[in-house]
């Protein structure tokens, strides 16, 4: 019975010891007292080794590196805008009448004056005629009362009232006119018609739309800032900018105009540029995205992946003598996978890029891969 509880015994501490050597490392030799004392190894990659009744160390962590580097920037101004005509009028009639002809095609170019829409003019005709019939009575009654006065025979105030009604019978023969010549709308300016919105032979009111005219060999980039790119905007003299409509292109138009006066809802400062659009490549109402580009200066730039963020702001660890040191740097202007550096590194300085998450200052390292500068 004593011999099966040894065996059970024996059985117990065998699997314990497999158990130890296999999951936990445990040198059953050295517990045991049968080795003499262990070195201490360090394995490359900071992997941790012990000695034979020391403390764990840590050997130099691996990192990868990159050397900062300068370039030009510009802090530019980036803002969505829309293109406007140059001028844009709703064509519309003076006074009410039936329409009598359309004289354009939807769509078409025209030049300043030429006729578009031709009023009903027979009431106007019969009030001209009218006014020439009684104008031409008033110039013989003048005509006839000026000789009677030379010769003495008739009163200063008749005379008087036939030169005033002459004058007045050639006002109204003018109005007449004006009127009949206003039943015909000519284009205002130059520029590309719409879609008319009458058919002939509708009466119309005064002041209804009927066509749209557009100016589009020039067109105005309408487009607001922040109140604080003001000065940005004010130094630049032009901006440039794409249109989805038209992927692949960008165009460049001179600034003209910066308003007076600062949005109080949006905190924004309106402005237009002027783009010459003679080869008709875009059209008004389109959605472009407009730059303003700002003063450049040289900019110190690292990898993204070199920033570490800290509860006392971002760090980076720079490398020297195999050695880091933990320097605090305010950052800039972002690009794609780079960051600019305001303060705290100059160019030529090396910096860990990757392993720098457990990385305290004076840490102990070894450069594994380093990348050259860019540039």
């Amino acid at each position: 019975m004593k011999a099966l509880v040894y065996l059970l015994v024996g059985i117990a501490i065998m699997t314990a010891a497999v158990f130890g050597v296999r999951y936990h490392g445990i040198d059953v030799v050295s517990l045991a007292g049968l080795n003499g004392p262990v070195k201490t190894t360090v394995a490359a990659g900071g992997s941790m080794a012990q000695e034979a009744g020391g403390k764990p160390t840590r050997g130099p962590a691996a990192v990868e590196t990159a050397k900062t580097y300068t370039t030009r920037l510009s802090d530019d101004v980036a803002t969505l805008g829309t293109l406007l005509s140059e001028e844009s009028v709703a064509i519309a009639p003076e006074t009410s009448g039936r329409v009598a002809k359309i004289l354009f095609k939807d769509g078409a170019s025209v030049e300043k004056g030429t006729p578009l829409f031709q009023f009903d003019t027979d009431l106007s005709q019969s009030d001209l005629a009218e006014a020439k019939a009684r104008l031409q009575l008033a110039e013989a009654s003048f005509t006839r009362n000026k000789k009677l006065r030379e010769s003495g025979n008739v009163a200063q105030s008749a005379f008087d009232e036939a030169l005033s009604a002459r004058d007045v019978a050639r006002a109204a023969v003018v109005a007449a006119q004006v009127r009949l010549d206003k039943l015909t709308i000519p284009a205002p300016f130059s520029g590309t018609l719409g879609f008319r919105t009458v058919s002939e032979g509708a009466y119309v009111t005064a002041g209804t739309a009927l066509v749209q005219l557009d100016k589009t060999d020039r067109l105005q980039v309408s487009f607001s800032v922040p109140e604080l790119k003001e000065q940005a905007v004010q130094a630049a003299k032009t901006v440039t900018f794409t249109a989805d409509a038209v992927p692949g292109q960008s165009f460049t138009a001179e600034i003209s105009a910066l308003n007076p006066a600062i949005d109080v809802n949006g905190r924004a400062l309106q402005v237009r540029a002027q783009f010459d659009n003679s080869a008709r490549r875009l059209r008004p109402g389109l959605l472009v995205r407009v730059t303003v580009k700002g003063p450049e200066r040289d900019a110190v730039l690292v990898p993204e992946s070199a920033i570490v963020q800290r509860a006392g702001g971002a760090i980076v660890y720079t490398v020297a003598d195999g050695k880091v040191s933990e320097v605090k740097v305010k950052l800039g202007k972002r690009l794609e996978g780079k960051v600019e550096i305001v303060e705290g590194i100059k160019e030529g300085d090396t910096v860990v890029t990757a392993g720098n998450a457990q990385l305290s200052n004076g840490a102990k390292v070894e450069v594994v891969s380093s990348a050259a500068a860019a540039g």
